[in-house]
């Protein structure tokens, strides 16, 4: 095995790389770089939905939609008159829940939710401000703003999910 070489080049003992008297200006570049690489491998590593990945049974077509630089789809079934939902609202929705094959797994009639503090998919986070009380949107969710790799429910690991989703009311 060779040997360890200091930054000075001095020694064969391994030195930290936080050593000496930067080591806190060392530590924050670090971190910034760190968390600088984080948000680059962020929203846009979201690959977009490949149309053939959806059953021709459910009559998608992404080309309809609008696709956010997280990777979201939405498309406006019916815009809302009422109050509109903030990031930080407490809602209620009513949605019906399928996944690409048309398979429905999930359904509510009136689910109250506060976007910003329940534990809810990121695909809501992002899909559900901005609707108006009255609104409906069809929201299709890659599986990095979804459930990801875990299977939850009825709904497999990785799986693109197909929200229909109606806004009741706003708080």
């Amino acid at each position: 095995m060779g040997a360890l070489i200091s930054a000075a080049g001095t020694s064969n003992r391994p030195r930290s790389i936080l050593a000496g008297p930067l080591n806190g200006v060392r530590l924050l570049i670090a971190v910034a770089t760190l968390v600088a690489a984080g948000a680059c491998a962020g929203a846009s590593q979201v690959p977009p939905i490949a149309s053939s990945s959806i059953s021709p049974s459910l009559g998608v077509d992404l080309a309809e939609y609008t696709r956010t630089t997280d990777g979201l789809y939405y498309k406006e079934v019916r815009v809302g008159t009422g109050a509109e939902a903030m990031a930080s609202s407490r809602v209620t929705v009513a949605y019906r829940l399928l996944l690409a094959n048309g398979t429905q797994v999930d359904s509510s009639t009136g689910l109250p939710i506060r976007l910003a503090r329940d534990p809810i998919i990121k695909g809501w986070k992002l899909g559900i401000p901005g609707m108006r009380v009255g609104g409906s949107r069809i929201l299709i969710i890659p599986p990095e703003l979804g459930y990801g790799w875990q299977k939850v429910g009825l709904v497999p690991a990785n799986s693109t999910l197909l929200f229909n989703v109606q806004l009741l009311k706003v708080e």
